[in-house]
């Protein structure tokens, strides 16, 4: 198998999501099905959508895991256990709802592009280059964008007081106005694609991940209950302590499209 990427998308009872973020795969650049061993992890818990689900990835060549809800987070964590007992040198995530974009979007809020051409051989020639442990694939996310440093928020209070001595206090409700901003290390480009590294923190939007990267990130140390800010917390102390390296795409090529919802109470961390 000459392929060094394993792709997988984590989906709940919406088979309509799954097709339509292969069907976005293929529009933007079809280098993310025909380069990729891609696996379906179904958390579906409803029968009815077995047979939509086994022609979806009858079509798109991907390998169904069947799962009973283990969560999102849950999932996340199959995901990393699942990659680091297999040959791939990258893993890709996506929830089925972070579509690539269409033609018609050129800039996100921030102003950095969205349409890059070759994208999917450029990131991983961007891993090779500078041994990343993860590079996230996009500046503006839904709820913000990379330039908060959103680790603060859950990080353990004694971090905050050494890290932001002079904004260590978290506020009562809600987002602060005054959350730090994050720090880049260095900003590089290959050809018309520019990316940075430094405090990037992780969260669970799109990403690759080297092998390295992944058993520092989820394998060597492991929770009962995973949640995304335990994870931001952790990556982000090994991250300025120097033992995880992260890069950030100056772009946004993908966005989230929850278009086909499901009951809220089957959504689960893990």
């Amino acid at each position: 198998d000459s392929r060094e990427v394993a792709l997988y998308i984590i989906t709940y009872n919406s088979p309509k999501q799954v097709e339509a973020l292969c069907k976005s795969f293929a529009a933007y650049d079809i280098n993310f099905l025909n380069k990729t061993k891609k696996y379906l992890l179904n958390n579906s818990i409803d029968k009815q959508f077995d047979e939509a689900y086994a022609l979806i990835c009858a079509e798109y060549d991907l390998e169904e895991i069947k799962k009973d809800n283990i969560g999102i987070c849950g999932g996340r964590q199959f995901v990393a256990d699942h990659f680091n007992e297999g040959l791939y040198k990258y893993s890709m995530f996506f929830e089925d709802d972070m579509f690539f974009v269409g033609e018609s979007t050129q800039v996100c809020r921030n102003g950095f592009q969205r349409r890059i051409t070759g994208l999917f051989d450029r990131i991983v020639e961007i891993m090779k280059k500078e041994n990343y442990d993860f590079l996230k694939l996009n500046y503006s996310e839904f709820f913000g964008d990379n330039s908060t440093q959103w680790a603060w928020y859950n990080v353990p209070q004694s971090i905050r007081e050494v890290h932001w001595p002079d904004n260590k206090t978290l506020p009562v409700h809600g987002h602060s106005q005054n959350a730090p901003r994050t720090k880049f290390n260095s900003i590089k480009n290959i050809g018309d694609l520019s990316y940075a590294d430094g405090e990037i923190y992780y969260c669970n939007w799109p990403q690759i991940v080297s092998r390295d990267g992944n058993q520092k990130m989820f394998i060597d140390i492991k929770w009962q209950y995973p949640y995304e800010q335990t994870w931001m917390s952790f990556i982000y102390q090994e991250t300025i302590k120097g033992n995880i390296k992260p890069g950030i795409l100056l772009a946004s090529p993908t966005e989230h499209n929850r278009f086909e919802h499901y009951t809220a109470g089957e959504r689960r961390e893990h």
